[in-house]
């Protein structure tokens, strides 16, 4: 059994021990969520926050995540404290939260840090034996579901972007003399799940030909020599990685014709900004972070029994006419 699975069953039993005989709160004063994770993570954790607060308007909420996320978390405008070193985390809370939480987490709640104590393990164990790991929205929303109403009526996640956000892409792409544009992302954290370069450079010169659009190639800084190869090989792509934040990034889709691009934050973007896009899958179970809307086209070749070398190769699997089809499949 691997570690993740025994934190999971180590959270659950202690949820199922802080909250043994409390009934749901009709009021909470402080709340920490915890969700130490990806962007792409975070995205759909953030209605779930929003949710918490418009049940508990008068609830101090504070959120301990990775650094990155963090303007993700201060769009919500529902959050009090941000907190990146669990050496800050120092007060009691009525409610602790651990959406993606580690053994310290769960250790403060052990050690009677919170009042009540809500996990994500505790759902990934139930849904593994009644039907199979679920959506990464569905299964936040099932973390807290104790503290709502059985006929909630959930949200989907959306991004808040600012005026100042839009404007400065606005100014970022008139320099370039850029007017209709696709966004691209190349890269990803796990390399197997990044689709070859001049696979990508195929594509976008095919965009080119066809529809008369750029592509912006965007990425964090550390993507930049990345798709700094991409655009070696096409004369049709600009190289946007590390000139945007998390917020002007969803400001760069919001305008977009469409969205090509790996399983990574950025298509976790343009899902959530509901725009047509073709997403890249290698490595993964099956729908958990699969596009939500329709005309959202998912690539993504699964084998009945993968050997671990299927997973390792599933994204090289992908050919460029796949992608080619999928985007000449798409309304835009």
């Amino acid at each position: 059994m691997d570690t993740e699975k025994i934190l999971y069953f180590c959270t659950s039993f202690t949820s199922s021990l802080v909250n043994a005989f409390k009934q749901r709160p009709n009021q909470l004063d402080s709340v920490l969520v915890v969700k130490l994770d990806e962007i792409g993570d975070m995205m759909y954790t953030l209605h779930c926050i929003e949710a918490i607060a418009q049940q508990h308007p008068n609830a101090a909420i504070d959120v301990y995540c990775k650094s990155m996320n963090n303007d993700l978390v201060k769009q919500t405008g529902v959050v009090r404290n941000i907190f990146n070193d669990e050496n800050e985390l120092l007060k009691r809370y009525d409610l602790q939260i651990d959406f993606r939480g580690n053994w310290k987490s769960l250790l403060r709640a052990l050690s009677g840090k919170c009042t009540m104590y809500l996990d994500r393990g505790s759902i990934r164990l139930k849904n593994k034996f009644h039907g199979g790991q679920k959506h990464e929205i569905e299964t936040n929303q099932e973390t807290i579901q104790w503290l709502f109403p059985d006929d909630y009526n959930w949200s989907k996640p959306i991004l808040n972007v600012s005026e100042p956000d839009q404007a400065f892409v606005s100014s970022l792409l008139e320099e370039q003399g850029i007017h209709k544009y696709v966004v691209m992302h190349c890269g990803a954290r796990d390399e197997a799940r990044r689709w070859p370069t001049d696979r990508f450079a195929s594509v976008i010169d095919h965009i080119h030909e066809k529809y008369s659009l750029k592509t912006v190639l965007v990425g964090s800084p550390n993507e930049q020599e990345l798709n700094a190869e991409v655009c070696n090989q096409t004369t049709n792509a600009i190289n946007f990685a590390g000139k945007t934040n998390l917020l002007q990034l969803g400001a760069l889709m919001r305008s977009a014709k469409f969205f090509v691009g790996n399983e990574s934050g950025p298509l976790h973007f343009a899902i959530v900004e509901q725009k047509p896009l073709v997403a890249l899958f290698g490595p993964g179970v099956k729908d958990v972070f699969y596009p939500l809307y329709p005309n959202q086209k998912v690539i993504h070749h699964l084998e009945d029994q993968p050997t671990e070398a299927d997973k390792q190769n599933s994204i090289f699997k992908i050919s460029e006419q796949e992608v080619i089809d999928a985007v000449e499949g798409l309304t835009f």
